[in-house]
């Protein structure tokens, strides 16, 4: 995490998170401009491409715990695609839909934070607006309402265990888009299944009982 920290405020034209510009129909969508090249020195390419290789290895991970997921739910995603397509989209536009994904990530870094304020950094926003939204997030128990000690009419809002939970896992993807602007070339697919194996024997080997 720390060196992510330490790439993102050394390399900031170059680390940093990518928007697609919304395209209406008819319109050809425009490319984002490209960020200029910035060589790395030696030592900053090695651990860029390292950082790069452990996500490749966690991408992997993610795969096979959702695998172990529907196996002890005793539900194929291959065989009930539409359905689980279906229950995917519903959760998309509930939860991340209506920019609430912007609410939950900026939350989860402010720890606290009043509707007025929120609205002001996510900018296009009233706080009445913004309270509607917090409110379908309290709603869905991502997000829990307290209050301020310096002003009681005042509400802050922060994340609920669910919304944490969430905010968590999501959070290796924020920095996998910032990371990967500045760097092209992925690891080999093998790679990061021979290290994820590597990694599931050691681990196998340190939780077998010692004779």
């Amino acid at each position: 995490m720390c060196t992510c920290v330490y790439m993102a405020a050394k390399y900031p034209g170059v680390v940093r998170l990518g928007m697609k510009p919304r395209v209406t129909r008819g319109q050809a969508p425009s490319r984002p401009a490209a960020a200029s090249p910035v060589r790395l020195s030696p030592k900053d390419e090695h651990i860029f491409r390292d950082l790069m290789e452990r996500f490749a290895v966690l991408s992997e991970m993610c795969f096979r715990f959702s695998q172990d997921i529907y196996l002890r739910t005793g539900s194929v995603p291959e065989m009930e695609v539409e359905e689980t397509i279906g229950r995917n989209v519903s959760i998309a536009r509930r939860v991340f839909g209506n920019r609430f994904l912007e609410i939950l990530a900026t939350i989860y870094l402010k720890k606290a934070v009043g509707a007025n304020e929120l609205a002001t950094i996510l900018g296009d926003f009233t706080k009445p607006e913004m309270v509607r939204r917090l409110r379908v997030l309290e709603s869905a128990g991502l997000v829990e309402r307290g209050h301020s000690f310096d002003d009681p009419d005042s509400a802050r809002y922060s994340l609920t265990h669910k919304g944490t939970v969430i905010a968590r896992l999501g959070e290796p993807v924020f920095l996998y888009l910032r990371l990967a602007e500045g760097w092209t070339t992925a690891p080999p697919k093998a790679q990061a299944v021979a290290v994820t194996e590597a990694a599931d024997q050691t681990g196998a080997y340190e939780a077998a009982p010692r004779t």
